[in-house]
């Protein structure tokens, strides 16, 4: 049976994605950060923690599914987005997750959905398995000097910059055919709400996510030693030498070496890009009709989209 999480179920999966994903957070921080991302206004509707459970209601595997929104070949698509999928270490190989991820498949097909989209760390044959391709997976590492000098001309995102940011995001997309998500706002307010949970499980209050420049913008979150662009976005030449310009500036500022992004709208083509080894892009149809890319076909999915 496919079912919602009760509280102590979130709680027990918590606990088993920590080792794998807790980002170096004490397991009773990364607990409270993944209950308040849950919780949040940003999530009603939209994420969801989804259980496969035993008919004596044990839970025998869990994820993380969310409703995006899409398009690709201009034709508008809703969109599964599968996260995070665990199965505890003394049940696996016994097909729990696939037939998890079966059902919420058929589900959401039967809700409206048409294409599923997962960015896996396994063996892509698993998923290859249950009708997903691998699609365009590369990223860009760019160095301080790769970057234009600046003087002024931008500052620090704030709050209520999220509609300005969103609104830059869709317009460079507007002519866009490749397979991408939607820029409707919600994204860009969802991964705030998480790196702000993030931050206040690490005690940093209000990070650092963003610059505005004029007629531009760029979307960051800081790694260990990267500072990774979740998205950007520009009018104009004079402004994407502007937002550039201001990673260079952020960088230096805060000590880190390498500007880390994947390449898609108007940040493709301007860097050299290598093939991730992680983080791997994968569709699925769950409609006939869905145009999605082929195998390894190109797409336009940024750092923004990575759930």
């Amino acid at each position: 049976m496919l079912r919602d999480l009760s509280d102590a179920e979130r709680a027990a999966y918590f606990r088993g994605i920590h080792p794998i994903w807790g980002g170096g957070l004490e397991e009773a921080r990364f607990l409270a950060f993944q209950r308040r991302l849950a919780e949040a206004p940003e999530a009603h509707g939209r994420y969801r923690l989804l259980g496969w459970t035993s008919e004596q209601g044990a839970l025998l595997s869990a994820m993380k599914a969310y409703d995006l929104r899409g398009s690709s070949a201009r034709k508008e698509l809703r969109v599964l987005g599968i996260g995070a999928v665990f199965t505890p270490p003394e049940l696996r190989r016994r097909g729990h997750a696939a037939a998890m991820l079966r059902a919420a498949m058929a589900d959401a097909r039967a809700q409206g959905a048409q294409a599923a989209v997962l960015f896996s760390d396994i063996d892509v044959d698993y998923y290859r398995r249950l009708g997903f391709r691998l699609v365009e997976s590369r990223e860009s590492i760019v160095e301080t000097s790769q970057l234009p000098r600046v003087s002024g001309g931008y500052r620090s995102a704030m709050a209520g910059d999220e509609e300005e940011m969103s609104r830059l995001f869709s317009a460079a997309r507007e002519s866009e055919t490749r397979f991408s998500l939607a820029r409707d706002g919600w994204a860009v307010r969802f991964q705030l709400r998480r790196l702000r949970e993030l931050a206040r499980a690490r005690s940093a209050g209000e990070p650092e996510w963003g610059l505005i420049a004029e007629d531009g913008a760029a979307m960051v979150r800081f790694g260990r030693e990267t500072l990774d662009v979740l998205d950007a976005a520009w009018l104009n030449d004079r402004a994407r030498d502007r937002v550039l310009g201001a990673l260079r500036d952020c960088m230096q500022r805060t000590g880190r070496i390498e500007l880390r992004l994947w390449p898609a709208g108007q940040l493709r083509d301007l860097f050299a890009a290598a093939e991730r080894t992680t983080a791997l892009a994968m569709v699925a149809p769950l409609a006939n009709s869905a145009p999605l890319p082929e195998r390894g076909g190109p797409t336009e999915l940024a750092l923004l989209d990575h759930i």
